[in-house]
């Protein structure tokens, strides 16, 4: 596989995007999915698109998480994934990956197809890696979501313009009190905002989403002049004397003493008066071309940034929070607080979307929890963090937590721990932080069916190891049911659907599984789908 882009083929791609894009913007029809009654959405990433496939990954996280909304984080910051954190134990990697363990998203880098015509000195810029350009990723997520019904939007995450093109260009750069750079653009440079409302503009106007979210950063989040505060570049001061504040005159007494006034109020003023501006130039321009899209804020708890949610009111559409910090492996007490203080700012009828862990050391009792108080507190929806780095019992926890807070039109997941049913020749174990069983020969697991009779797609979730090919088995009823080999090699968890089995109550569910070389036919869960019409008891037949 070719990794690298020579430069006469990032020149002929330049040209075949310009051309794409071209035609994309004359054929761009609008679905205009409604937000459903609940929301709940998943994040998507480009390259494990590339390793999953699209439709493997929305037949997860639907039939799985109950997930019916999609979006792809279209211009990306730098990060590791899947997300780790130093302070945890443990280095977590991604779970259902075939083709990688971890991977080094590039800085501020443009997965869509932009229409070049439409920015100004600042453009899009692209991978590095061959395989990541030669695709519209965010056309391909909005095309299957929308096919399946599904809401598709499209994320800017926090930084949009690199912090190698910064570094050639330091006039684009926020300055702190002392003129020194600080590695982020300011949007009160004319190049950096025509590119952000150019940026913004681009993907409402050639692309059919219902949603535009962005938790992208602006000024720094400190508000205090001398302790990182920005910003002072030459472009905010001449924006801030048109405004009526110099701030020239005000540096030297703000270092001198950074709590003067008016001098403090007048800066932080200024900040919340920017970082408005520019989300109005934003949102403006998006529902200017489609009166429809959903502008929605992830709001990262930036107040003393600038951030004023009072003042958008009428911008903002929704906002998603990033309540997510239980992934540390606890249960936070803000969540509650968070969801009331955005409804304080933004009125009762702006939907929120807290976010809910599904990675590094969340339980299911915590994402159920999360779940909970997120839907007591008002929330219209919730969003999952992150599929990912998500093994399959959080995301199946999502599920069971929307029954459990009885959102309407979530149904628990049906199925059987594997670790809880009778084990012989296997013992508990964990794969890539997913509880499961393992065999170092042959093991077996039974259990007795308890839910009504009737016909069921049986699920089974298992690992597919490198260093050997071992073999799962299934069996209901002493019958057999299924028999497949583990030789794809993948290291990772897959699924296996066996469709249309009549199961009786009371039949036993045989599993068993052979180890062979490294492969110790890792298993963590079976689950039973019902087939609708098809479930029968005693005294009646049940639709579930």
């Amino acid at each position: 596989m070719k990794l690298f882009l020579s430069p006469k083929e990032c020149v002929l791609t330049f040209f075949a995007f310009l051309c794409i894009t071209k035609l994309n913007a004359q054929l761009v029809k609008r679905s205009n999915v409604p937000a459903p009654a609940f929301e709940v959405t998943g994040s998507i990433y480009p390259w494990e698109v590339h390793d999953e496939g699209m439709d493997l990954i929305l037949d997860n996280l639907t039939n799985i998480a109950g997930v019916n909304s999609v979006y792809l984080i279209a211009v990306m910051h730098q990060e590791h994934r899947p997300f780790n954190n130093d302070k945890l134990p443990g280095t977590f990697l991604f779970n259902h990956n075939p083709a990688r363990r971890e991977w080094d998203a590039e800085d501020s880098r443009a997965y869509f197809r932009p229409d070049m015509s439409a920015y100004g000195r600042i453009k899009p810029m692209f991978s590095k890696y061959a395989w990541l350009n030669e695709t519209d990723w965010l056309k391909l997520l909005l095309d299957k979501a929308h096919a399946r019904g599904l809401r598709a939007g499209v994320e800017v995450s926090h930084t949009y313009i690199p912090v190698d093109y910064l570094n050639q260009h330091e006039e684009f750069k926020q300055r702190d009190i002392n003129n020194n750079p600080v590695e982020r653009p300011c949007t009160n440079n004319p190049d950096v905002r025509q590119y952000l409302v150019a940026l913004y503009g681009d993907l409402a106007k050639n692309y059919d989403v219902d949603y535009v979210q962005t938790c992208m950063l602006l000024f720094s989040r400190s508000d205090d002049p001398t302790k990182g505060g920005t910003c002072f570049c030459e472009s905010c001061k001449h924006k801030a004397k048109a405004m009526g504040f110099d701030m020239e005159a005000a540096i030297p007494i703000l270092k001198d003493n950074p709590y003067a006034q008016p001098q403090l109020d007048n800066w932080r003023n200024f900040r919340k008066a920017s970082t408005t501006e520019i989300y109005k130039l934003v949102t403006d321009k998006l529902h200017e071309i489609n009166p429809g899209i959903d502008f929605r804020l992830n709001d990262l708890n930036d107040r003393t940034s600038g951030l004023a949610l009072e003042e958008l009111k009428n911008n903002i559409n929704s906002v998603h929070l990033s309540t997510h910090t239980e992934q540390n492996g606890y249960q936070k007490s803000d969540r509650k607080s968070r969801i009331a203080t955005t409804k304080y700012f933004m009125g009762n009828d702006i939907p929120i979307i807290p976010g809910v862990p599904t990675r590094l050391l969340t339980t299911p009792e915590i994402v159920k929890s999360s779940i909970k108080i997120s839907v007591d507190g008002g929330a219209k929806g919730i969003g999952i963090k992150h599929y990912d780095g998500s093994p399959y019992s959080l995301l199946r926890a999502v599920r069971n937590g929307l029954s459990e807070a009885g959102v309407a039109g979530f149904t628990p997941v049906t199925g059987m721990e594997v670790e809880n049913m009778t084990l012989a020749g296997y013992t508990a174990d964990k794969f890539l932080i997913e509880p499961c069983v393992q065999t170092t020969g042959k093991g077996t697991a039974k259990s007795a069916f308890t839910n009504p009779s009737g016909i069921y797609d049986i699920v089974v979730s298992y690992a597919d190891e490198k260093g050997g090919q071992g073999n799962l088995s299934l069996s209901v009823a002493g019958k057999p049911k299924a028999s497949w080999q583990l030789n794809e090699d993948v290291d990772c968890w897959k699924r296996k659907t066996i469709p249309g089995i009549k199961i009786n109550t009371g039949d036993v569910i045989e599993l068993v599984g052979v180890a062979n070389g490294r492969e110790t036919a890792r298993v963590d869960f079976i689950e039973f789908v019902p087939q609708p019409g098809a479930l029968k008891t005693k005294a009646s037949t049940k639709t579930h």
